[in-house]
């Protein structure tokens, strides 16, 4: 039985690919008129409008966005965070 007695690490060259999921909020915020963003933007940013009430505002105006993505955006664990 031959043990790995090279000098380099045996898991030098491993790499993980991770994927990288875009953000929901962002891409539908790319979408928007700069007046648009900028009542998103002030909505998301206003801590006070719980996560489930902006997903059904936004739901009564025809933009689906879930509570789940908008939390994530919120508290920076969405793809945003690593740009």
């Amino acid at each position: 039985m031959k043990l790995h007695t090279e000098s380099r690490a045996m898991l030098e060259n491993l790499k993980i690919e991770t994927r990288k999921l875009p953000c929901a909020v962002r891409t539908f915020y790319n979408t928007l008129s700069e007046a648009d963003q900028e009542i998103l933007m002030s909505n998301l940013s206003n801590p006070e409008i719980p996560h489930k009430a902006l997903e059904k505002a936004l739901r009564e105006v025809g933009v689906v966005l879930s509570d789940t993505a908008i939390a994530r955006h919120r508290n920076s664990h969405c793809s945003c965070s690593k740009i």
